[in-house]
């Protein structure tokens, strides 16, 4: 029906404006230093979605440079995530 369609298309809109805002953000911490972005986004640690979805938004290279500087164990839990 009407409403739904219009509930389908807002929702639809919204995850189209989030992902563009994930590509803006990794691209922002992609051109930081990889200590730096790891050390921000270490600091994240009640939104760990929002961590991955940056980090999967990057090159597979900047990604590997940004989480070879963080803690082992912070590291470790987002790949997991980024697996599951």
């Amino acid at each position: 029906d009407k409403d739904t369609a219009a509930k389908l298309y807002k929702e639809a809109v919204q995850t189209e404006a989030a992902s563009e805002k994930e590509k803006e953000l990794a691209e922002s911490y992609a051109k930081m230093k990889p200590k730096q972005a790891a050390a921000i986004l270490e600091n994240m640690t009640a939104d760990l979605d929002t961590v991955v979805h940056i980090l999967e938004a990057m090159s597979a290279q900047d990604r590997g440079e940004i989480m070879g500087e963080m803690n082992a164990a912070f590291a470790a839990k987002i790949t997991k995530k980024m697996t599951s």
